[in-house]
């Protein structure tokens, strides 16, 4: 019997810009309950036809109401996949709020949106594997400024 893989992952760490950032937006999650209330990066799952990053664009308009512009690709160790929650992977991109697009806004997917630090950004309760991907997000938004 075969298994079947889990759809992947794709996230945005939504910076207030890509050239001088100072914060991310962060998403506590408003469900599942045992993932209440804990933060993430938001995004979604890849549906069946779409690439990572038109799922993300997809994914940030459904949950924020806004649009995004797409920064550097943050890597991972599985082939450039994050592994998260459930054995699934996850895709991150650095990003920001498209110019003349609405502020984002929290959706039934969040509790709260929270624009925070990038040196605080530990100081927050995160899902699962998550601190490290976001850590690993801030260190490359800070090292693309000019």
């Amino acid at each position: 019997m075969c298994c079947v893989s889990k759809r992947p992952v794709v996230a945005a760490a939504i910076l207030d810009s890509l050239r001088h950032p100072t914060q991310v937006l962060c998403a506590a999650r408003a469900y599942p309950q045992d993932l209440a209330g804990l933060f993430e990066l938001p995004g979604g799952k890849v549906e069946d036809g779409e690439v990572p990053e038109q799922a993300l664009a997809r994914e940030i308009r459904e949950e924020l109401g806004t649009r995004i512009d797409l920064g550097a690709r943050i890597a991972g160790p599985l082939d450039g996949w994050w592994p998260i929650l459930q054995g699934r992977r996850m895709g991150v991109w650095l990003a920001e709020v498209r110019p003349g697009s609405p502020r984002p806004e929290r959706g039934s997917s969040h509790l709260e949106l929270r624009w925070v630090p990038l040196d605080r950004v530990g100081a927050l309760q995160w899902v699962g594997h998550d601190l490290p991907i976001v850590r690993a997000a801030v260190a490359t938004a800070l090292m693309h400024r000019p």
